[in-house]
């Protein structure tokens, strides 16, 4: 239920002039393309339409625009914290370029939710020379002959005093935007405190970070467009696997192999289920350049909605295409372990924590409390995965200059998983605040490795727990 008070928020501006100002906001190619955005100040205004701005609060932003429900607890959800601090960098930035002119200008201090509307004189208005005053002789009034010789001071004086008043005003203006900046932390470094100690490397840098997407190479089956110089490298497959192969795609998932090259529609195909039809007995053909896991694909998604939210881009390279200079010269994210990224092992440096080739993770540095080893977990009826390991970590670039960080699981699950826990502000929070408490206690702690592990169900990662932080203090060069 919203709190009702007997204080009512009266609108220094007509509704009219409300609306309009609004509609330049919305349309504007800062918030033209995000609707939750949208939500947010179109609510807001609302409220102050109807005289109750005061009763903004964290519970009503987060039921109406964000549909949280009655468990939302914004302590533990910052969401609406987040989003109101986003907007009032892209206010800032659309009044001082396509909203430089409005006549109004929408604020939201900083701690509040009510929004003002104050009147604005553009800047262009403000440094139009004003009229010249007309003068009206009257019977007192002086002789034409003086007035002639006085009339040359005055339009000095006034020409003075009217450019004293613009530069005034282009000063006043100025301090202005310079004071509403400052209230909002948007040029203060502390603006992206919010993603923590974990970030600051990539986000304090003026280059985007180049984000590495792995394309492992992996075993496809022919199908009847191939060229004939990949069918002839192709691994044909024993008639018992045919057998078995085409026993396991009718029972379980959405595939039919025909050998038959029968016209489409000839054969009865259950609904929902595609078929790839075969000239030949099927085969495997390795594909180097073409896949990535589903973890690193949706980890990526992750990372663009965190950098997108701090109003910075990425540079994507997938694996196979990527040279040393371009590693060389940015802050590097690394999607993927050994098996599935090749660049993962060639940023090497001291780590406590190493993928082995038995498919674990081992520890070359235990802790109290701590297991040598870490071992994937499976349903031993169906062969699915229960239970991944995933490491988060953060070592020197190759030019010493940058920092790269690595999400990798020992499976496609873990890599996404580790993407979430870097990305998630909840688990976010939770890791920062470790890496607050892991250095007090070794200043030097710059680089780090962070043990998770991964609850999976039906593919999906379900729950992510850390284990083990460990400082990388041999990573320090």
């Amino acid at each position: 239920m919203r709190p009702q008070t007997a204080k009512q928020s009266v609108p220094s501006v007509q509704p009219d002039e409300v609306r309009q100002s609004l509609d330049n906001i919305l349309n504007s190619k800062y918030f033209v393309n995000a609707p939750k955005k949208k939500a947010f100040l179109r609510l807001i205004c609302t409220f102050y339409l109807e005289g109750r701005a005061h009763e903004l609060n964290e519970y009503i932003l987060g039921y109406d625009v964000f549909d949280r429900d009655k468990t939302y607890e914004p302590s533990a959800d910052p969401v609406v914290r987040v989003t109101a601090h986003e907007i009032r960098k892209k206010l800032e930035a659309y009044y001082q370029h396509d909203g430089i002119d409005d006549p109004f200008r929408l604020e939201i201090p900083p701690g509040s939710y009510e929004p003002i509307f104050t009147p604005h004189t553009s800047e262009k208005a403000a440094l139009e020379p004003l009229a010249p005053p007309v003068v009206i002789p009257t019977e007192t009034a002086p002789t034409a002959a003086a007035a002639e010789r006085r009339l040359p001071i005055a339009r000095l004086v006034l020409s003075l005093a009217v450019l004293a008043l613009a530069v005034a005003v282009v000063v006043l203006s100025l301090t202005n935007r310079d004071l509403r900046r400052k209230a909002s932390g948007a040029d203060h470094p502390k603006n992206r405190a919010i993603y923590g100690a974990l970030w600051a490397p990539f986000m304090e840098s003026d280059s985007p970070p180049l984000v590495v997407l792995s394309n492992p190479p992996a075993l496809r089956l022919s199908n009847a467009s191939d060229p004939e110089i990949l069918t002839k490298e192709s691994i044909p497959l024993a008639p018992g696997a045919v057998a078995k192969l085409k026993e396991r795609l009718v029972t379980n998932p959405e595939v039919l192999i025909r050998e038959s090259a029968s016209a489409p529609g000839s054969t009865n195909v259950p609904e929902g289920k595609a078929v790839i039809r075969q000239k030949q007995t099927p085969s495997l053909i390795i594909s180097t350049d073409v896949f990535t896991g589903v973890g690193e694909a949706i980890g990526l998604h992750y990372l663009g909605d965190l950098f997108r939210s701090a109003d910075k881009s990425i540079i994507l390279k997938q694996s196979r295409t990527l040279s040393a200079e371009d590693l060389k010269n940015h802050n590097v994210i690394v999607l993927g372990g050994i098996w599935v990224n090749e660049w993962s092992g060639k940023l090497t440096a001291t780590e406590d924590f190493a993928f082995t080739d038995y498919g674990t993770i081992k520890n070359r540095n235990i802790q109290p409390g701590e297991e040598s080893e870490f071992i994937p977990q499976f349903d031993r009826r169906t062969g699915s995965l229960v239970a991944d390991y995933a490491l988060i970590t953060v070592k020197p670039n190759i030019s010493d200059a940058n920092s790269v960080m690595t999400l990798a699981g020992i499976y496609s699950q873990g890599t996404e998983a580790a993407a979430e826990f870097v990305t998630d502000q909840n688990y976010l929070n939770q890791l920062n605040q470790r890496l607050d408490q892991l250095r007090k206690q070794s200043k030097s702690a710059r680089y780090f490795q962070a043990l998770l592990m991964v609850g999976v169900e039906k593919g999906i990662p379900t729950t992510i727990t850390i284990l083990s932080l460990h400082a990388l203090h041999g990573a320090e060069r």
